[in-house]
């Protein structure tokens, strides 16, 4: 019996409330990279999320009481999507894309200071 992820929740508190209500509908939902997004919350929301993981033979089960849970008229959402994922798509894509820019100049740095003292050495 392994777990499997039932969806990403851009929010810890979100998350914790999200495996609360299946653990009181019977699914052992628990919430995984808690202790790590604590510390770097920009991380997780840039990997789309906290992880909330259950038993591999509760994720349909999961995934159709967190569906009824947030109960939107306009949220029709396929088999693998994430209840939240219309919530947070657009900050947290822009989010993603500029840790990736703030990671490049960050890692081309000393790149760059090595070419200007070579070229001016």
């Amino acid at each position: 019996m392994g777990l499997a992820v039932v969806t990403r929740i851009p929010s810890l508190a979100e998350a914790h409330i999200a495996a609360g209500a299946l653990r009181s509908g019977g699914i052992e939902a628990v919430v995984f990279d808690a202790a790590f997004g604590g510390m770097e919350a920009p991380v997780i929301e840039g990997l789309g999320g906290y992880r909330l993981m259950a038993p591999e033979e509760d994720v349909a089960e999961a995934r159709a009481a967190l569906k009824a849970l947030r109960a939107n008229p306009g949220l029709a959402l396929d088999e693998g999507e994430s209840p939240w994922g219309a919530t947070s798509a657009g900050p947290s894509r822009w989010r993603s894309k500029g840790m990736r820019i703030v990671g490049a100049l960050l890692l081309a740095a000393p790149l760059v200071v090595w070419l200007l003292l070579r070229a001016l050495g």
